[in-house]
């Protein structure tokens, strides 16, 4: 039974449902928009878009509508999406991370993965805010850049900001999303080089929140941890105080850290001429001998060198989040060239894919008391939520196909292989 697939599903529904009940505050036109009786009203264009796949619009409308020769027409679609505020698929997506609640955490704390990644739009070079000229000879192309903050344990998306790419600022974007989140709750921000900055550290650090970002090691020029006469290609655990100023007799000054004008920093003014930043740098080296460095704020006694690295592993989630947002969701299959209908489309499917996660999360759970670990075939299992939300009147046990999608977890065949040979290699032996 669909205990806790209709339980997510509700959820949904009765946000939409609120939503339609306040419509004024989603639509462009208040007291116009959505009015009339059409074949396709405000809850039924937020579901379309919900559950669109890959194909042409028209073939989409045929899916949804089962065939009816009396279904909407494309342009009729896209007057009706046209009448929706730019932002409320935005509003959408977060009304429904707030209503299911994140409940994994590690060691009680929330773990936040930031990125961003750049998505290939409908070429179009009557747009010079995201079109990109070729090379000679070439067309070019355009593109959208999105920002996400994702909690690698209950994988799913908590917040999202699109930019568009000649004013991309992945380190602001991050700042932004960071002012959003609850204030002074254990929640550790974790980000990749691109996030080396001063501005980041002390916007987490004041909103009472941990982060762990990784920098460019002692040896290379220009990084924060050369900048400090650390130790080069050798391991170490450094906690560092820095007093942040503009004021330029500091420059060479112990303890102090000049920056200049062109340098953002939010906490420095003409009535604050100086900050105290404390950092704690990590450095390790990898199996490959490579060394990374770890920018943090968590406490070596809660938190030694060991966890750090760890969590720096734990951080590649997202990568991964991206890839099944593409290429399993769909995020990669557009419908418009208007970058306001993109970006409808890329929340749609950043609800879409937290809804499947949280369904498919929850049916994995119960696998667990099994001999053998279980893996799941995401695409199957996406296939049947996008289903599953689509057709509200039709009885499917989505759980039990998300659950049938499930199977052993083998080790890959280059393990296969050795475990083989060595058992013959072992074989050959005891004969001989």
């Amino acid at each position: 039974m669909n205990f806790y697939a209709d339980y997510v599903r509700n959820k949904l529904d009765s946000i939409i449902s609120s939503m339609c009940s306040r419509i004024e505050n989603y639509v462009k036109n208040p007291g116009h928009d959505f009015t009339r009786n059409r074949k396709m009203n405000f809850t039924s264009t937020i579901n379309f878009l919900l559950t669109m796949e890959g194909g042409s619009l028209n073939s989409e409308l045929h899916k949804y509508f089962n065939y009816d020769l009396n279904q909407i027409t494309r342009s009729g679609f896209i007057q009706q999406r046209n009448k929706l505020k730019p932002d409320t698929m935005y509003q959408l997506f977060h009304k429904f991370h707030e209503q299911i609640e994140c409940t994994k955490n590690y060691q009680g704390y929330q773990l936040l993965a930031c990125d961003g990644s750049d998505l290939n739009i409908f070429r179009d070079p009557l747009n010079p805010r995201t079109h990109f000229a070729g090379k000679e000879g070439s067309f070019g192309f355009n593109q959208l850049h999105l920002n996400a903050l994702y909690d690698l344990q209950s994988r799913r998306y908590v917040d999202a900001l699109i930019q568009e790419p000649y004013e991309e600022n992945e380190s602001s974007a991050l700042i932004e999303m960071v002012k959003r989140l609850s204030a002074n709750q254990k929640t550790i921000i974790m980000a990749d080089r691109g996030y080396e900055t001063y501005n980041i550290f002390a916007n987490i650090q004041e909103h009472g929140l941990f982060y762990l970002i990784r920098i460019k090691d002692t040896s290379k020029k220009g990084s924060i941890s050369g900048s400090l006469s650390l130790p080069v290609s050798c391991e170490f655990d450094e906690e560092v105080e820095l007093i942040m100023t503009r004021k330029q007799k500091f420059y060479k000054t112990k303890g102090y850290k000049y920056l200049s004008n062109s340098s953002p920093f939010d906490f420095l003014d003409s009535e604050n001429l100086f900050y105290t930043l404390r950092l704690r740098l990590t450095q390790f080296q990898l199996e490959n001998g490579v060394y990374e460095c770890i920018a943090s704020n968590l406490d070596k006694e809660v938190f030694p060198p060991e966890k750090i690295k760890e969590l720096y592993r734990m951080r590649w989630g997202i990568e991964n989040s991206f890839r099944e947002l593409k290429y399993t969701i769909g995020l990669t299959n557009l419908h418009s060239k208007n970058v306001e209908y993109i970006c409808q489309e890329i929340y749609a499917k950043l609800v879409l894919y937290n809804f499947c996660e949280i369904i498919s999360a929850n049916v994995v759970l119960e696998e667990r008391k099994r001999k053998y670990t279980y893996q799941l075939n995401y695409t199957m299992a996406i296939q049947i939520c996008r289903y599953y939300l689509r057709q509200k009147s039709t009885t499917i046990d989505v759980e039990a196909l998300i659950r049938k999608e499930l199977s052993p977890k083998r080790p890959d065949r280059h393990y296969q292989r050795r475990i083989i040979r060595k058992r013959w290699v072992s074989f050959s032996y005891r004969v001989g």
